[in-house]
């Protein structure tokens, strides 16, 4: 029996036909069970007729599917941060609303836990506030950037590679105030050594314990593809073994990135699903432009009817190597050789469809990153008051969680670390740090805020919000990047001032009720137009 739409015999006829040789009974039986599977499946999707064959996916495990194409997909996602739009765009519109100018910690401890009076908590914290201020500068180990700054990159690195890794270090140097820095590691430098590719447990350089846990990390000492290092396949020599943590239990690496299947050892690029979009979009707009720049440098054609005069008169430039220069000028008018005939040129790239067909993948690449379409392509002209508030604040859950989930999985862990090392220097008033460390280290961490749609509006939804009791000022705070105490404090400065200068009773804003406003005459202005109060 032959396929109907190749007119060539299949594999699995071939052994149809070969187990029929040997035993006709079974045969039958695989080509019965084939056609059960065809006609009888309880799931369409699941459907094996002859319109799916071609659909063929992967049973793989979580590193199986993704550890071989790896190295690919982090160069390719790259790739199209330097030198597409789009890309470069998306990602730093996800930097600046996620990171900004920085996730800051507000020190919360458990005052009911630890057993201390409500001064003791306050004292506590402002003083862990103000050390934490003092480390900012020197969190980076190599001193380029501070703790903030760290932020935005870990932030595009997960975005760009899909994951990062900090290593924290005890740097002693005498012009940093404490010894705790990070260290940053682009995730190209995580691999397995050459001479321990056998070894099962260590997959793309992270060894696993019997639980899929990591209990140690492979990190290269230099980038593969350093250009001042020889690149080569390396032995154990050329890596530092970071144990997953120490004897205490504190981690050494800090491994970031999102998990999306059990046992996924790491982590997918941001533009993983939509990178032939982004490929095919870049390629398809890149041609349009060529070909409107080819168009509009034409003018007309002129062909010469005397054929020795144009061949002898014409003029071809050509380089020192004798190859002829090809170059085309805004309005230049082309002379074609004896013979050739005038052909009608219609420069109309890029045509009707260019703009809806750029809007079609772009609303492909939003709903494949989940952020909307007039986030991705930065385009609010077709856009209700309605519709781009929805738009807005559907991005805004976004970036809050990866707000949440970097403040646990980057900023606790490192204000853990330091807020030990501030106690051991003595610069924390409390005594049995380790016995309370769970109490002592609680936060809140605040990331940027954004600004109102209608601020009007929104305004007095968080007043009347904190009036119901449905949210409260440290929410509301917490929601436009700022810190209520703070804030308090602040005002409580103000009002003080104003009392000094002798404005108490003047109010900042004068308010006003229209429907009360009198003229000069001393009537309001519904009495003067004849209004019934």
């Amino acid at each position: 029996m032959k396929n109907k739409d190749t007119n060539k015999i299949t594999f699995s006829e071939r052994l149809d036909s070969l187990i029929g040789f040997f035993s006709p009974r079974l045969s039958l039986q695989r080509k019965l069970y084939r056609l059960a599977l065809r006609q009888f499946s309880s799931y369409r999707g699941a459907d094996r007729s002859r319109l799916r064959d071609s659909w063929i996916p992967g049973r793989g495990s979580a590193d199986s599917d993704l550890l071989f194409e790896l190295p690919t997909l982090r160069e390719r996602s790259r790739d199209l941060n330097r030198n597409d739009a789009h890309a470069s765009g998306i990602t730093s519109t996800i930097v600046t609303n996620v990171i900004g100018t920085g996730i800051r910690p507000q020190s919360r401890i458990d005052r009911d836990g630890l057993n201390i009076t409500e001064e003791a908590a306050d004292l506590f914290q402002k003083k862990a506030e103000r050390a934490w201020q003092k480390w900012i500068p020197f969190a980076d180990a190599g001193e380029r950037m501070d703790f903030y700054e760290i932020q935005q990159l870990v932030e595009r690195q997960i975005l760009e590679n899909g994951e990062v890794l900090i290593i924290p270090l005890m740097v002693d140097t005498p012009s940093r105030p404490y010894m705790l820095a990070l260290e940053i590691v682009e995730a190209d430098r995580l691999a397995t050594p050459y001479d321990l590719m056998q070894n099962k447990n260590i997959r793309s350089g992270v060894e696993i314990g019997e639980r899929g846990e990591p209990v140690a990390y492979y990190i290269r000492k230099s980038h593969p593809g350093d250009v001042y290092f020889n690149y080569r396949a390396l032995d154990s020599s050329y890596y530092i073994r970071y144990p997953a943590k120490n004897e205490l239990g504190r981690p050494n690496v800090l491994h970031l990135y999102w998990l999306k299947r059990p046992g996924q050892t790491r982590g997918e690029p941001f533009f993983a699903p939509i990178l032939t979009y982004f490929k095919d979009l870049s390629d398809y707009m890149e041609a349009e432009l060529v070909a409107a720049r080819v168009a509009a440098c034409f003018a007309a054609f002129v062909k010469k009817t005397d054929p020795i005069n144009a061949a002898f008169g014409r003029a071809d430039s050509t380089n020192a190597a004798n190859q002829k220069i090809e170059a085309l000028e805004p309005g230049m008018i082309e002379y074609l050789a004896p013979g050739e005939e005038i052909s009608q040129l219609s420069p109309n790239r890029p045509g009707g469809t260019f703009e809806p067909f750029v809007e079609r993948i772009l609303r492909a690449i939003s709903a494949g990153l989940n952020l909307p379409y007039e986030v991705v392509a930065k385009d609010f002209s077709k856009s209700s008051y309605s519709s781009a508030r929805a738009a807005l604040l559907e991005a805004r859950r976004f970036f809050k969680a990866r707000q949440e989930w970097l403040s646990k999985r980057l900023c606790q862990p490192v204000y853990e670390m330091f807020l030990e090392e501030a106690y051991l220097l003595g610069e924390l008033p409390i005594q049995n740090f380790y016995d309370n460390r769970l109490d002592l280290t609680r936060a809140r961490w605040i990331a940027p805020g954004w600004g109102w749609v209608d601020p009007t509006k929104e305004v007095e939804a968080s007043r009347s919000s904190v009036d119901g009791n449905l949210s409260t000022l440290a929410d509301e705070c917490a929601a436009l990047g700022k810190d209520w105490e703070e804030v308090m404090e602040q005002k409580a400065r103000e009002e003080k001032k104003r009392k000094e200068l002798g404005l108490e009773d003047k109010p900042l804003v004068k308010k006003t009720d229209p429907n009360k406003e009198k003229d000069e005459s001393g009537k309001t202005v519904q009495e003067e137009a004849g209004v019934k109060q």
